[in-house]
């Protein structure tokens, strides 16, 4: 059963769900606090990060092989970086790391002109020292294995300095999957990179969204992910500037690997509707206090790699919302469309790896909105009972991480705890980022 789901009272009655969460998450909470406290004198005040680095291909450590921890700071853009040398068994460490939960840190290294990368690595008293180990030189280049399970394109208003020329910013979450238990790599021009996703012509300002490795490839348009792309599920993200053509926003792009779904959140009132009959009525949904139309392709028509797939938003500022009328517009109508999304500039901040989730709970031409997990009961809090709900959620997920290492839980149960609590603890900084606004 999922840890969030309510059951009713043994007695008379049922209890509310909210107040059952909500009893349970602070039940933990305070008994988290209460173990800290009593057990402060125990408590290791600093962590490390450690692991080993094989070549596959060899089955030899790598020998006085570079590797570069990158500390980041949640509130800061800064890093600090520091570089150590494996030794003869191919063992690196890096010790007396701060246990502060405000800190994330990287750990990278490259060989034969390829990088891998192991980020978003928390330390805390339930688990201070990480190890992580670095396989390289094995890979598969079988393209059978991998799929594109989703992609979706939401979008926001332009900048706020862009020019008023009808742009929009165009924010692309995909979600991939590599069945194969080896890392993947493809050829890409005179490189062999994990991934490159085809771009529409016209593209400006090329951002990647918290995925290392992730660029774009001037020369070819493309999103190229540098890095081999690791066995399981990938996320990559990342956002650009696309200008509306006069009736139009042409989005369309062959597809390199299979793909089971394209998705376009549209907020309401800005009307794109995609010209592809793939595309059904759409649902409604609220995500961070802003309502999106959401259209999704038939899922029983997945496309298949070398696909042209049509990705056309008509310009509908005339008919109502969620047709596919005849389309017309001109120019002042554009300039509506620009105005409209410079009116619902809040939505931006939506975390982009939450979005994919929004559809499983979105039904079509529903009245009904819902804010998104958590974030009701969220904004009641002060800001230190945040705070401590915040330590609390990191310290979960790596007790999660340090459990699923030592193989006390399955790979599956495992993955799917820790993207619950990492899409929990997102919606709980962009509350916090909301009232520090």
């Amino acid at each position: 059963m999922d840890m969030y789901t309510s059951s009713p009272n043994n007695g008379t009655g049922h209890s509310h769900p909210t107040s059952l969460v909500r009893a349970r998450f602070f039940g933990l909470a305070l008994m988290l606090l209460f173990t800290v406290c009593t057990a402060h004198a125990q408590t290791p005040e600093s962590g490390g990060i450690q692991g080993r680095i094989v070549d596959k291909k060899q089955e030899t450590p790598l020998v006085a092989h570079p590797v570069t921890l990158t500390t980041h700071r949640m509130d800061s853009p800064d890093v600090e970086t520091e570089e150590t040398l494996t030794d003869e068994s191919g063992n690196y460490h890096f010790k007396d790391l701060s246990l502060d939960p405000s800190l994330y840190y990287t750990v990278s290294t490259v060989h034969e002109g390829s990088d891998y990368t192991e980020a978003d690595i928390v330390l805390s008293s339930w688990a201070p020292t990480v190890k992580i180990d670095f396989e390289i030189g094995a890979f598969t280049d079988d393209k059978t294995q991998v799929s594109i399970r989703s992609h979706s394109f939401i979008i926001a208003p332009p900048p706020a300095d862009h020019p008023p020329d009808g742009a929009v910013t165009i924010i692309e979450a995909v979600g991939i999957e590599n069945r194969s238990d080896l890392p993947f790599r493809t050829p890409h021009g005179t490189q062999n990179v994990g991934l490159h996703l085809s771009l529409p012509e016209g593209t400006e300002g090329f951002q990647p969204h918290r995925s290392p490795g992730l660029k774009l490839d001037p020369a070819t348009g493309q999103a190229v992910f540098t890095q081999p792309l690791p066995p399981g599920d990938t996320q990559l993200g990342y956002t650009y500037i696309f200008h509306v053509g006069n009736k139009q926003m042409d989005l369309s792009r062959r597809v390199n690997f299979d793909t089971a779904e394209f998705l376009f959140f549209v907020p309401e009132g800005i009307d794109f509707v995609p010209r592809a009959k793939v595309f059904g009525a759409p649902s409604r949904e609220q995500i961070h206090n802003t309502v999106y139309l959401i259209y999704q392709s038939n899922p029983s028509e997945p496309f298949a790699a070398g696909t042209e797939v049509d990705l056309v938003l008509n310009v509908n500022m005339g008919g109502p919302q969620g047709t596919r009328a005849a389309q017309s517009s001109n120019l002042a109508q554009l300039i509506l469309v620009a105005v409209a999304a410079a009116l619902t500039g809040g939505f931006f901040a939506a975390a982009i790896f939450k979005l994919r989730s929004a559809r499983t709970a979105a039904s079509p031409d529903t009245e009904e909105t819902s804010a998104p997990m958590d974030a009701g009961w969220l904004r009641k809090l002060s800001q230190e009972d945040r705070e401590h709900v915040r330590i609390t959620r990191l310290e979960f997920i790596t007790e999660l991480d340090a459990k699923y290492e030592n193989q006390d839980i399955s790979e599956r149960v495992y993955k799917r705890l820790r993207r619950e609590q990492t899409e929990r603890l997102t919606t709980l900084l962009e509350e916090k980022r909301g009232n520090d606004a």
